[in-house]
């Protein structure tokens, strides 16, 4: 299993090749998305957030709120590393932080374009790919 510099490395290696066939196969403005989710899932929204890893502590002051996700998973469980449900627990487990920041600082939620949010999944889902294929490659 990769380290964290390793991790961060297959990072810098694997997030021009997405973005420029993003670009390749849509436009520009979907290769922008693609780079901001892909890159944020692969440094800061793993798996890896269900132990004092490198993302986890790259949240900064703001890792607290992770704490009871790692009371709630196992390292490398299904919930964090499966393909698909280890991002889709992500976002659900984050959703109401987010819903309540909004409101919060009283900013709208206006419902985005589906396809902007499927792009985003995909960006986010492709780092939890890549990371969770490393740990089993390595």
């Amino acid at each position: 299993m990769p380290n964290g510099k390793t991790h961060d490395k297959i990072t810098y290696i694997t997030t021009p090749i997405i973005t420029l066939g993003t670009i390749f196969f849509t436009n520009i403005t979907w290769g922008v998305i693609m780079f901001f989710s892909y890159l944020f899932s692969s440094m800061m929204f793993n798996g890896d957030l269900d132990t004092n890893s490198r993302p986890y502590n790259r949240w900064w002051i703001f890792k607290i709120i992770w704490i009871p996700y790692q009371l709630l998973f196992l390292h490398r469980s299904i919930w964090t590393h499966g393909f698909l449900i280890g991002t889709i627990i992500r976002i659900l487990y984050i959703m109401p932080i987010i819903i309540l920041i909004f409101i919060s600082l009283n900013i709208s939620i206006k419902v985005m374009d589906y396809q902007i949010l499927l792009l985003i999944f995909i960006g986010l889902e492709l780092g939890n790919s890549i990371h969770t294929l490393s740990d089993k490659i390595f």
